[in-house]
């Protein structure tokens, strides 16, 4: 079941309509997670679950970060991250393939 929160304790629920008036936030009572949702998206309302325990600064932050206005930040980042996990793993073949061939030349000599 899900409930729309309307109050909480830091006014999150208030305060993410600064971010874009269309955003609500829901408790998944079967899941134990808190989604943001906007009401002005066609289809699903669905945007993202919050990585949080309970509604704080961090929160608007977050929905702040993976709003659709900084996409073009977001795929940067993850053009970015990419490249750095495609490097460390290039780094440890070739470790691992310099190794082998060590070690098949101490077993020549």
């Amino acid at each position: 079941m899900k409930t729309k929160i309307m109050h909480d304790v830091y006014e999150i629920s208030k305060r993410i309509k600064y971010i874009d008036r269309g955003y609500y936030i829901v408790y998944d009572t079967l899941k134990h997670k808190f989604e943001v949702h906007n009401a002005n998206q066609l289809g699903d309302t669905f945007c993202v679950n919050l990585p949080y325990s309970y509604l704080d600064e961090r929160t608007l932050v977050y929905v702040n970060e993976t709003n659709t206005s900084n996409i073009d930040k977001i795929i940067d980042k993850l053009d970015s991250d990419n490249t750095l996990r495609e490097n460390a793993e290039k780094r440890r073949v070739f470790s691992q393939l310099n190794d082998t061939i060590e070690d098949s030349i101490k077993e020549t000599i």
